[in-house]
């Protein structure tokens, strides 16, 4: 018994010793975070004054020397706008006076100024200019700035300004997938291009340069060695866009990044549902993409391996109903250069201005505007220093009814002449 009594003293002294002990260790980290905080404080302090005594820091206010720099707007209130033909308009900003004007009317609800401030604010056609000479020149804000005669901060704001109120605007009506009335116009325009029927766009995948973030560069580098979006997009036989995602990094395969968009997850809510009888099988619209992207019920592509005469010929036809994403990316680099260089916008706001130069170049090939084919050679020279990644093929997610469909479309093709890809 007295055994037992010992032993729970002991045990109760023991308990009130380490719980001594914490609270002098509490204590003692509370004192130790007090002390730091002071001293940061002291040293702050013992920085300002030296700062203070070395002039660093003025004794006195601050007046400014003077209230706005002179600068001049002559280039674009006088010479654009008195003297500039159209090819001028196209040469600087990629669109007609009248283009121009249509899309100054739609933004003006988004840019004219809410209020009065102590300085005249620019105007809605100055704001898209500015942006329109920005992306079509990919000249440096301090270069835009100095051709319109105002700070380079506000080319920045309007220029940001200018893009979100494109998509606002422009967005649904002018980057959407074709409804089912558009769908014919589309497959039938497809057909006629190159045989295949029932076809509602061609989708490819390119990179744009950016200046990727200090923190997960390595994420951006794609397989050429350099920093870059990777962009699918989806454009039809008339060279406009109607689907994009352009969220992935560089490094980013093909596949991954259809796989992760909003089309392959929800397909049948952008493909309309309509078929066509081939050989009593029921043929859904379709896509057309390379290798790099997997065999779906709507989206073809070619055959790989050891081919037979009548692949051979399907692929050739599929290729040449394919091209036209491959000029629609090129189209859209050559009068928009900011997409061929590394442009000085943030990286996170570059998917907007992708986005935002896709919608402006569909508004231009809808109302069937002037290409100028030596805008190419920039688009040429440009991928000279940033050289386009092949797409690596894969058959990961190759579907079997994917496979009965193209077999189904090969032996239609075989209506045509045979044709092959070795010259």
């Amino acid at each position: 018994m007295i055994v037992q009594i010992q032993t729970a003293v002991l045990g109760a002294v023991w308990q009130f010793l380490i719980s001594l002990l914490y609270l002098f260790y509490e204590e003692g980290e509370r004192r130790q975070a007090r002390e730091r905080k002071t001293m940061l404080f002291v040293q702050n302090l013992q920085m300002r004054a030296a700062l203070y005594y070395r002039g660093k820091i003025s004794k006195r206010p601050r007046h400014r020397s003077c209230w706005m720099k002179k600068r001049s707007d002559d280039w674009w209130t006088r010479i654009v706008k008195k003297h500039f033909t159209e090819d001028d308009w196209l040469e600087n900003f990629r669109v007609t006076p009248d283009t121009f004007h249509f899309i100054c009317e739609r933004l003006r609800p988004y840019l004219q100024p809410k209020e009065k401030y102590v300085r005249t604010s620019a105007t809605v056609e100055k704001k898209v200019a500015i942006t329109l000479y920005k992306l079509a020149s990919c000249a440096e804000y301090r270069i835009v700035a100095n051709q319109f005669g105002i700070h380079k901060s506000s080319v920045h704001v309007y220029v940001y300004d200018v893009i979100n109120a494109i998509y606002a605007e422009f967005g649904t009506e002018y980057l959407s997938m074709p409804n089912e009335l558009e769908a014919e116009e589309v497959s039938q325009g497809f057909e006629s291009m190159c045989g295949l029927p029932n076809v509602i766009g061609a989708i490819d995948g390119t990179h744009i340069p950016i200046l990727p973030p200090k923190d997960g560069y390595r994420d951006f580098i794609n397989r050429k060695g350099w920093p870059s979006y990777n962009v699918l997009a989806v454009v039809d036989n008339s060279y406009r866009f109607r689907y994009v995602t352009c969220k992935h990094p560089g490094c980013t395969h093909d596949a991954k990044v259809l796989k992760d968009s909003s089309l392959y997850n929800t397909a049948k809510e952008f493909i309309p549902n309509r078929t066509k009888t081939i050989d009593d099988k029921q043929i859904p619209l379709y896509l057309l993409g390379d290798p790099a992207y997997p065999l779906l019920p709507w989206l073809m592509k070619g055959y790989k391996g050891q081919r037979t005469p009548e692949e051979e010929s399907f692929n050739v036809y599929l290729s040449q109903g394919r091209v036209v994403v491959e000029n629609a990316f090129g189209r859209l680099k050559a009068r928009f250069r900011c997409l061929t260089k590394r442009v000085d916008i943030s990286y996170k706001f570059v998917p907007k201005v992708i986005g935002a130069c896709m919608i402006l170049n569909n508004i231009i090939e809808c109302r069937k505007e002037k290409f100028v084919q030596s805008w190419l050679t920039a688009v040429a020279e440009a991928e000279i220093a940033f050289p386009q990644p092949r797409g690596q093929s894969t058959r990961d997610f190759d579907s079997l009814e994917a496979g009965i469909i193209r077999d189904t479309l090969k032996t239609y093709m075989t209506r045509y002449p045979l044709r092959s890809s070795r010259l």
